[in-house]
């Protein structure tokens, strides 16, 4: 079984492998995906992000959640030593700003701050996937810290949280590491699962 890094690596590799044409439709396919569900209600708190890299872009999401009068919000890096970030309204006229990986974001001064617990859904980035909900991120861990007291907390209100990703990026089994929290469902180009726990 490859460690973590090793899977890390496999993985980009894959996705960078899509072509422009692959990307392109697959990130369509969110929307139209989506579009078909009642996630995305008027006056719905849903977080989302934008793609860094060769993540799964939400371009047409974020453009479907506005038409249906969603409230956003944007992960904000507000401490990098310490890997913390916290959620901010997102607005199409929001202060914006441009962090150290070169990712735009609401400044937190000029927007509202919302706790994650009172958000109804979270598009969560991803390396790779499993069938069981679990998700490998970059390994930078801003998600895991931003969303480790849900795990702890399954009776509390807590938001849906939707891996967003291609295909190519699910993998047979990953191995949890106990500060991880499962995901509720996957959102690939193929459609939306949702998944089971035993908790």
């Amino acid at each position: 079984m490859l460690d973590r890094q090793q899977l890390r690596r496999q993985m980009r590799q894959r996705r960078r492998a899509l072509s422009p044409l692959e990307r392109a439709e697959a990130h369509r396919e969110f929307a139209r995906i989506l579009s078909n569900k009642s996630l995305l209600q008027p006056g719905r708190r849903v977080a989302l992000y934008f793609a860094y890299g060769h993540e799964a872009d939400l371009r047409h999401v974020i453009d479907l959640a506005r038409r249906r009068r969603c409230l956003l919000y944007l992960p904000v890096i507000t401490h990098f030593r310490h890997s913390r970030m916290r959620f901010v309204r997102y607005a199409a006229d929001s202060v914006m700003r441009v962090n150290r990986y070169g990712i735009a974001e609401p400044d937190p001064r000029h927007a509202e701050l919302i706790s994650v617990r009172r958000l109804d859904l979270v598009l969560l980035p991803l390396v790779a996937f499993d069938a069981r909900g679990w998700r490998l991120g970059s390994g930078a861990g801003y998600y895991d810290r931003s969303l480790h007291h849900l795990r702890e907390g399954r009776r509390w209100r807590r938001p849906k949280l939707l891996g967003v990703g291609y295909e190519c990026q699910r993998t047979t089994q990953l191995q949890p590491d106990r500060w991880d929290v499962p995901l509720d469902g996957i959102l690939t180009e193929r459609g939306l699962h949702y998944f089971k726990h035993s908790d």
